[in-house]
């Protein structure tokens, strides 16, 4: 398992929120793309993020927040929130494939990585998965996917 450290910077983002399965997170992601403060925000320049809080083995109403990255100004208004990713250390894995790959990255993130990194989880901080291509026009097994675990 390739794993670089990061350090990343605050990044500011307008998101909707989704409770339930991660599986089951593309109508957050419907309402954030098509909200007309949002609109505008979609550009080649723009990153998509997934804010992950929770363990599915352990609930099954997992929070997740369905993010794009905004201006400094950028002013929300219901159902958007804005959010902000803390920055700091992260570990970051790139997975390339399909969605429902994760949960084994996670697991091997977790279970074999970190114990053996000497670093420690930022368990204040949710993990985030940074897309950087999109499924509507990218097939599945070229899906690539940044999975960053913040580090204490």
């Amino acid at each position: 398992m390739e794993v670089t450290i990061q350090k990343f910077e605050n990044i500011k983002t307008a998101s909707v929120r989704h409770v339930g399965a991660y599986d089951q997170c593309t109508p957050a992601w419907m309402t954030l793309m098509m909200h007309p403060s949002v609109m505008p925000l979609v550009t080649d320049k723009s990153t998509f993020i997934g804010i992950s809080y929770d363990d599915p083995s352990k609930t099954e109403e997992c929070r997740y927040d369905a993010c794009i990255t905004c201006p400094e100004d950028f002013q929300a208004s219901a159902p958007i929130a804005v959010t902000v990713i803390e920055g700091g250390d992260y570990a970051v894995y790139r997975h390339i494939g399909s969605y429902y790959g994760l949960k084994e990255v996670y697991k091997q993130l977790f279970e074999e990585w970190l114990p053996a990194s000497g670093r420690a989880y930022r368990k204040e901080q949710p993990t985030i998965q940074i897309y950087r291509n999109l499924p509507i026009n990218t097939p599945e097994e070229q899906l690539i996917t940044d999975v960053c675990v913040p580090l204490v």
